[in-house]
């Protein structure tokens, strides 16, 4: 018999409480039950949530939601243009001399395990560790060997404003945090609390399979929520293939997978997840 986690999300940037709200509606709403009272709850829950979603993309910090998405199309196509340039000289030239400089920077993005499709915390994270590595004079020489030191220096630039975006996504001044933002992300905070509290009390009295199941993977959502936001805070670091520290994204941020899986997500930015927030995964990260 598993319960939902009642940790609270009541000092959650907006980003990542959107990013759990929208886990906890997908996860409760795949439970088959015939409480009546879960029904009623869960659609409550969602029409909450809606409002809130509304309210959210109306709002100053949402109006940024669309730049995200295009900086990060534009700095993905960079990431993905140098990797297989790289590829292509480590694989299609047979000259030791040439072939070695796409080696060794198509290293770097297997050593980081390097995906477009990654939540934006986590990828900003990759390549900022990657950055410090093709700042070494070796990896430096191999880039201007292959043409790709102007690239490079767009994919960092992109990723910077990205950075930066974010952070101001992130600050939740009293201009964003008042009015009907504030309003609706109470009353779904509110509700989201009594859902849970009557779900963890009906485990308590007749666990139900259906429930045990939503609940594990909600809680694993919430844990991945809850690292992407500690790795946001803490500046975050990547290790060597692809292990994030504390862990992988975004905003950032969930657009939760079936079987228990979670990408990352905000309102309306594209690519986090299913995988980062709204509807579709880069997850931020707000």
């Amino acid at each position: 018999m598993t319960k939902f986690t009642e940790k609270a999300v009541s000092n959650f940037p907006l980003a990542y409480f959107y990013s759990a709200m929208q886990a906890f509606c997908m996860r409760i709403g795949a439970i088959e039950s015939p409480l009546e009272r879960l029904n009623q709850q869960r659609t409550q829950q969602q029409q909450l949530f809606t409002a809130f979603d509304n309210a959210y993309q109306q709002s100053r910090k949402s109006m940024t939601t669309k730049n995200v998405g295009d900086l990060d199309k534009m700095r993905d196509n960079y990431g993905w243009v140098m990797e297989r340039v790289a590829a292509l000289w480590a694989e299609k030239l047979d000259e030791d001399d040439l072939n070695i400089h796409g080696r060794r920077v198509q290293q770097v993005f297997k050593d980081y395990d390097f995906r477009t499709t990654e939540a934006l915390v986590a990828e900003n994270a990759k390549i900022d560790n990657m950055e410090q590595r093709f700042a070494e004079p070796t990896l430096a020489a191999d880039l201007e060997a292959m043409g790709l030191t102007e690239l490079n220096r767009r994919f960092v630039a992109k990723t910077a404003e990205i950075k930066q975006i974010m952070q101001q996504r992130n600050e939740e001044n009293s201009a964003i945090a008042t009015g009907i933002v504030k309003q609706t992300r109470d009353a779904l905070e509110q509700a989201y609390q009594q859902t849970i509290t009557y779900l963890n009390a009906v485990q308590e009295l007749q666990p139900e399979e259906s429930i045990s199941q939503a609940a594990q993977y909600y809680n694993e959502d919430f844990r991945k929520i809850e690292q992407q936001l500690a790795q946001a805070r803490k500046g975050g670091s990547v290790s060597p293939g692809g292990t994030t520290t504390p862990t992988t994204p975004e905003n950032p941020g969930t657009n939760p997978g079936t079987g228990g899986g979670t990408g990352t997500t905000t309102p309306t930015d594209p690519g986090t997840g299913t995988g980062g927030g709204g509807t579709g995964g880069t997850g931020d990260e707000g």
